[in-house]
């Protein structure tokens, strides 16, 4: 894992505080509650918003279970806390082989830009036009998908393949109209948003993007 957890390197940079802990290091330690991790299994399709994993929350991490003791966490890792010094923000997608031998590769950061020194930009984020804003598993059929940040907390699509762009397509769509209209913002520009959010959390991803590109228009 690298700089991003202090249990893998001691610090992000000399002189300076060290990170924080991953979730898998806080779920090992017993910080992270069976109730604060939102389990979604491949296959399905679900929206879940987390809270920044130093600070704390109702929902800190999703959890894919995988064949083999293998499994997918996904953790928002903020400058806040104990993480106040990162390499990056953002999603962190881990994936952890609970059969490799300790050292071996137990857990291992599926990063966002290989081409990045040492894992200076893992984090994945919904941002147009780049190509670090999902993460795909074709073999056991799974995207990642950030989405938007609500009260705090940031969002995240676990879908399958085949809805996978549209549903990139529409998120990128709804971030863009609430980047266009900051809060406080109008009323009918506040209801739009919130249909577009809510037909996104439906599984209405068609629907909510072109909803979303009449506003941007």
């Amino acid at each position: 894992m690298g700089p991003w957890d202090i249990m893998s390197e001691h610090f992000v940079k000399r002189n300076e505080p060290p990170q924080g802990l991953s979730s898998f290091t806080r779920i090992r330690l017993g910080w992270i509650k069976a109730e604060q991790a939102a389990i979604v299994r491949p296959g399905e399709t679900k929206c879940a918003f987390l809270a920044p994993l130093a600070k704390g929350g109702e929902t800190l991490v999703v959890k894919i279970p995988l064949s083999g003791g293998q499994y997918y966490l996904v953790e928002n890792r903020q400058p806040i806390g104990s993480d106040r010094i990162l390499p990056d923000t953002g999603l962190l997608v881990l994936k952890v082989d609970t059969e490799a031998q300790e050292g071996s590769g137990t857990v291992k950061i599926m990063d966002a830009d290989p081409s990045a020194y040492h894992f200076s930009r893992a984090a994945f984020k919904l941002v147009m036009g780049s190509g670090n804003n999902y993460f795909e598993d074709p073999s056991n059929g799974i995207v990642i998908i950030p989405l938007w940040v609500e009260g705090g907390k940031q969002g995240v699509l676990i879908t399958t393949p085949d809805k996978g762009r549209e549903a990139l397509d529409a998120a990128i769509k709804i971030q863009k109209l609430i980047s266009s209209f900051p809060e406080p913002r109008p009323k009918g520009r506040a209801v739009q948003i919130e249909k577009c959010r809510t037909l996104f959390k439906s599984i209405a991803f068609s629907e909510a993007g072109a909803l979303a590109r009449k506003g941007i228009d």
